[in-house]
């Protein structure tokens, strides 16, 4: 008769699912592979041209009740900013729905137009 201890077996599957010799890496978020990727300002002038110079003016100078982009900008960092953009901000309506590609090229834009 053969025994074994309780528990072996759920513990041997637990392993054999483990990769050998790697170590976990913490997730990243959408903000971190956003700032990962290269942005390319011409096609982020056209996102901002398209998105957001209704509201913020073709200069980023911003209107009545909209905030001057030429200020704010360069007052928060990309994470900020980035943060603002996707999920909103008073009456500021979400991006999120931009894709990562686009949101790293409006802000490779945001950043050379407003340093």
């Amino acid at each position: 008769m053969t025994t074994r201890a309780p528990g072996a077996a759920a513990l041997l599957t637990r392993l054999a699912g483990c990769p050998g010799g790697e170590t976990p890496t913490e997730p990243t978020t959408r903000i971190e592979d956003i700032l990962a990727l290269t942005g390319d300002t011409t096609a982020g002038g056209n996102v901002y041209s398209t998105n957001c110079a209704t509201c913020h003016g073709a200069d980023g100078t911003g209107g009545s009740g909209f905030p001057n982009l030429t200020v704010e900008v360069p007052e928060h960092t990309e994470e900020q900013v980035l943060t603002i953009v996707i999920d909103g901000e008073g009456t500021m309506p979400a991006f999120g729905t931009l894709s990562d590609q686009n949101l790293a090229d409006l802000m490779a834009y945001m950043n050379a137009e407003w340093p």
